[in-house]
């Protein structure tokens, strides 16, 4: 695949040249089969969904434009509208994944020795438009985070990335200094690593 010009032409993924096997890379770099990219429904190693993937790169292209040159009460009253506007849009999304592995919790909750029926998650995947293996994902996500236990500033990523931790409650509320204001994915790896 070749990088496009806009957002909506830049793929989530690109072919790695010069391998027999489809390798892919995702926008930050990590190699994996394309099978593992379209399973996981993200990148395999930073938990990067493709929506995650082209809010990223229209935040790119928003700071790469020019304001006005020219400030006016009327320019810097919209920009600050849209600023807000985004701020929400934003933190929609942060809750999407969540309420969609709610629901998935709800139509089938893990554990506790019961035997477990794929088809009623792959039904509502396919009810719903998406792949059986990303709601699969965002159900276990869902599962290890309660609701009052979730931090609304931490993206979903960085949910997910600490889901495993056995003090990720307590973890969650306490950022590293070099990821201030908040989590990081980068710092919820490394925290992952050091446990």
């Amino acid at each position: 695949m070749e990088k496009g010009d806009g957002p909506a032409d830049v793929p989530l993924f690109w072919s790695q040249e010069g391998r027999t096997a489809e390798i892919v890379r995702c926008h930050l770099g990590h190699l994996a089969a394309r099978e593992t990219f379209e399973a996981v429904g993200g990148c395999p190693y930073c938990n990067h969904t493709p929506g995650e993937r082209v809010a990223a790169v229209r935040a790119m292209d928003w700071g790469r434009r020019k304001r006005p040159a020219e400030k006016t009460a009327t320019a810097d009253r919209r920009y600050f509208e849209l600023v807000g506007q985004g701020t929400e849009l934003v933190n929609r999304a942060r809750a999407i994944q969540f309420e969609l592995g709610d629901l998935a919790l709800d139509v089938e909750p893990l554990g506790e020795g019961r035997v477990q029926e794929p088809s009623l998650l792959g039904e509502l995947a396919k009810a719903v438009g998406m792949r059986p293996a990303s709601l699969a994902r965002y159900r276990r996500v869902a599962a290890a985070w309660p609701q009052d236990k979730r931090d609304k500033c931490a993206s979903w990523s960085v949910h997910a990335i600490l889901a495993q931790h056995p003090d990720r409650f307590d973890l969650i509320k306490h950022p590293p200094q070099e990821s201030k204001p908040g989590w990081t994915c980068e710092a919820a790896r490394t925290a992952m690593r050091s446990s």
